[in-house]
C-alpha cells in the first residue's frame, strides 16, 4: 500500500506525515486490496477560525472511496477520516462476501427454499 500526502499551501513536517502514516496503514486489516491512500491536508481560514479539510482518496479496485472530514487540528481530522474510512472498508467488505456467497454454486439449499422456487 502506497501514500500520498499533499498538503497545499504549506509544508507537513515530517512528524505529521509519519502519524498519517502510521494511522492510516491501519486500514489494511479491514480491506486488503487497497492499492493506494491519497492524503489531502488542506487549511482554511474562514473569518476568524482556522479550518483543516483532509480529503481521503482510498483507491481500490473497483470503484474508489472518498471521505472527506473537517476538524480544528490536523491529528483529529486524519482520526475521523481513519474512522469513516474504516466504516465504509467494512461494509464494502461485507458487501462483497454476500455477493460471493450468493454466486457460489456450491451453496447448500435448505428444504423451505427447494419448495417455494418449484
Amino acid at each position: 500500500m502506497k501514500f500520498r500526502i499533499e498538503t497545499p499551501g504549506h509544508r507537513a513536517s515530517p512528524s505529521l506525515k509519519e502519524f498519517v502514516t502510521k494511522k492510516l496503514s491501519t486500514l489494511d486489516r479491514y480491506y486488503k486490496d487497497i492499492q493506494e491512500i491519497e492524503v489531502t491536508l488542506i487549511n482554511e481560514v474562514k473569518g476568524s477560525k482556522e479550518v483543516v479539510n483532509c480529503t481521503l482518496n482510498i483507491r481500490i479496485p473497483g470503484k474508489d472511496e472518498y471521505i472527506k472530514t473537517r476538524s480544528n487540528i490536523f491529528e483529529d481530522a486524519v482520526l475521523k477520516a481513519q474512522e469513516s474510512a474504516k466504516r465504509r472498508l467494512r461494509i464494502r467488505k461485507t458487501q462483497l462476501q454476500q455477493a460471493r456467497k450468493k454466486k457460489s454454486p456450491n451453496r447448500k439449499v435448505s428444504a423451505k427454499s427447494a419448495v417455494k422456487k418449484a
